[in-house]
């Protein structure tokens, strides 16, 4: 529940901030070290997340930035987050992670992503109870914590490791397919 309510803080004002119910997945690292802006094009703007807009651009390092503003004792306040791209054999993902009172955090959400042909932007979330066996079967290396109505599974492995793992199209159970987080673009990216 603590993750839950972490991102949706940030996922109320951004994409990236949707957990399914109250269990989630996450890891301590990026899926991959490398930050290449794959699909620059199409993820910087503004997307609208609900009532909620969330404005993404890439810095020159390849990294992603995105930020939204949240009302917050009686101010706006600032959320910010970072993403990394990462290309797949046959899909591609997302790295994300949160600034929390000014510091980065350092736990990863990560995503399976699409486009529509309309340019919206699709995001399947990891399905927690695969990842939970994945672990308790030494498939992946990681922590489960259980709660009375909730689960979290943080993924320890080295960077690559995950990305191995989920980088098999046939596993259909790896993310919630039937389940995407749909984001629309209400605007492209500023020159």
């Amino acid at each position: 529940m603590k993750i839950l309510m972490k991102i949706s803080a940030i996922i109320a004002i951004s994409v990236f901030l949707l957990v399914s119910g109250c269990s989630s997945v996450t890891t301590d690292r990026p899926l991959s070290a490398d930050s290449k802006p794959l699909d620059k094009e199409k993820f910087e703007g503004t997307w609208l997340f609900g009532d909620d807009a969330l404005t993404v651009r890439f810095a020159s390092n390849g990294v992603g930035r995105l930020a939204g503003v949240e009302w917050k004792d009686d101010q706006f306040q600032l959320a910010q987050g970072e993403m990394i791209v990462t290309e797949g054999k046959k899909n591609n993902f997302l790295s994300v992670r949160f600034q929390e009172d000014g510091v980065w955090t350092n736990e990863y959400c990560f995503f399976q992503y699409s486009f529509t042909d309309q340019g919206d932007l699709l995001l399947w979330l990891p399905n927690p109870d695969v990842f939970e066996h994945a672990i308790k079967t030494n498939a992946l290396s990681g922590v489960v914590r259980k709660e009375q109505f909730s689960t979290s599974v943080t993924v320890t492995n080295a960077t690559g490791v995950l990305l191995d793992f989920i980088n098999q199209p046939e596993r259909l159970d790896l993310f919630k397919y039937k389940e995407p987080v749909v984001l629309r673009r209400i605007a492209g990216p500023k020159k």
